[in-house]
């Protein structure tokens, strides 16, 4: 007959129930490689467990405690050797253990087997190595002729990367070549190689192509139809120097800059030359302009130091347009001033790129034969020849149909003229401009 238990938590007879729990450490071990991926290079992870082997043999007192000094610091080849070792075979160990089985048994490898077109067998220090018909040159060194497998992992990652950064971020079959030759056959290895290139940042800094940004909408007065030069984009470039006259004031300056004004809408080109970068030259320029091709109502530029009111802080002799010269000029012809974000010069390619134009077609007219020095008149030809073959150049698609022949340019909405580019060898070289332009120069000096 059962008796029920009165309080049996008040029992102090009765014991606990306890539970006992054992973990197996022999039937479950924990995979060698992953006690590995705590290291990012090659060199910590074999200095690292040089370090930990010569600890553990000293307190096993397989070698002399004292030598651990000197051992630190030397880092004898033969203990890393010995180490790189030891770290390929517990690579091995866990990939290949069927295969070292099989080779140690004198079997024949697993059908499913990865090394077995290899020809896998074991060295002397137990490390699974490349077999073939070459075996007999073993003797001499060579351990590119039968290299160790190594299984894809992070071992397999930290010796790419090695020499990787030995052959300094070479390509991939460079970065290959070099582990072969040490003696390293990592299956995969292409794909592994080049995987970690795709993704080193060295080589992505040195090679990757660069990215392209994405442009934004053109504004609204680049895209409304209107009179040509209504809406005009400008910049100053150059100095060339010139000739020297002298003048009841003194002697004028030496260099010339220009003036390129560009439409936004035809893509035509005027360019004046001015005396200085000073605003009453530039309003000069502007009245010259607008004479030749009426009001202008919206002008562009970017945000240099030429068009902003820093120049009286860096007291150089530059255009301001905030002078009240220029504000009272914009004022009375209904002109608005529009300037570019700073830095960016993205934004005016309209006048950049007939710039970069003019800058060339100037270069090939001054590689005829004439002097380093010009003189004022004969640059002012210059410019008024380089407006006439800017202002010549297709600005559509050239068509290939043969009826309809016509090539549009900026010259056609302007004039509504086409015919053949002028040239100055049809009337007087530009060795007999100089020469004329500067008998000229003489009889002013002469006269004053």
């Amino acid at each position: 007959m059962d008796y029920p238990l009165i309080n049996p938590d008040d029992d102090k007879d009765i014991r606990p129930e306890v539970s006992v729990f054992k973990a197996d450490l022999l039937s479950n071990p924990t995979p060698i490689e992953d006690r590995f991926t705590k290291f990012s290079t090659w060199d910590s992870l074999v200095s690292a467990l040089s370090i930990l082997r010569h600890v553990s043999a000293s307190y096993r007192g397989s070698i002399d405690c004292t030598s651990w000094h000197l051992c630190n610091k030397t880092k004898c080849e033969s203990a890393l050797k010995d180490t790189e070792d030891f770290i390929l075979r517990c690579v091995q160990a866990q990939a290949f253990r069927g295969e070292l089985e099989a080779i140690k048994g004198k079997c024949d490898l697993p059908k499913d087997s990865r090394i077995q077109h290899l020809s896998p067998y074991i060295d002397n220090v137990g490390l699974l190595r490349i077999g073939g018909r070459l075996n007999n040159l073993k003797s001499t060194g060579l351990a590119s002729l039968n290299p160790v497998i190594v299984p894809r992992g992070h071992v397999a990652t930290l010796l790419v990367r090695f020499f990787h950064n030995k052959v300094f971020h070479q390509g991939r079959t460079i970065t290959e070549g070099a582990v072969r030759s040490h003696g390293f056959w990592i299956l995969g290895g292409k794909r592994l190689i080049s995987s970690i290139i795709y993704a080193c940042v060295v080589c992505r800094k040195l090679r990757r192509r660069p990215q392209e940004q994405k442009m934004a909408d053109l504004p609204v007065d680049r895209l409304t139809p209107g009179p040509p030069f209504s809406s005009v984009g400008l910049d100053v470039f150059g100095p060339w120097p010139v000739l020297t006259r002298k003048t009841r004031g003194g002697s004028a300056q030496s260099k010339r800059w220009a003036v390129l004004v560009t439409c936004l809408t035809t893509r035509a080109v005027h360019i004046e030359v001015i005396e200085d970068m000073s605003s009453s030259c530039f309003i000069n320029a502007l009245r010259r302009f607008v004479a030749l091709h009426g009001p202008v109502k919206l002008i562009r530029s970017d945000k240099g130091t030429n068009f902003i009111g820093a120049v009286n802080d860096l007291h150089v002799n530059a255009i301001n347009v905030e002078d009240n010269e220029v504000q009272t000029y914009l004022k009375n012809n209904r002109a608005t001033w529009l300037f570019n974000a700073p830095h960016a010069s993205h934004m005016g390619g309209v006048w950049e790129r007939a710039i970069g134009s003019a800058r060339r077609i100037l270069d090939s007219m001054l590689l005829q034969e004439v002097p380093k020095e010009l003189t004022h008149e004969v640059l002012v030809t210059l410019m008024a020849e380089v407006c006439a073959i800017l202002n010549s150049r297709p600005i559509t698609a050239l068509d290939a149909d043969p009826s309809s022949p016509m090539v549009l340019s900026p010259n056609i909405l302007l004039t509504q003229k086409q015919g053949e580019i002028g040239t100055f060898s049809d009337h007087l070289s530009i060795k007999d401009m100089y020469s004329a332009s500067w008998k000229h120069v003489q009889v002013l000096s002469d006269m004053f």
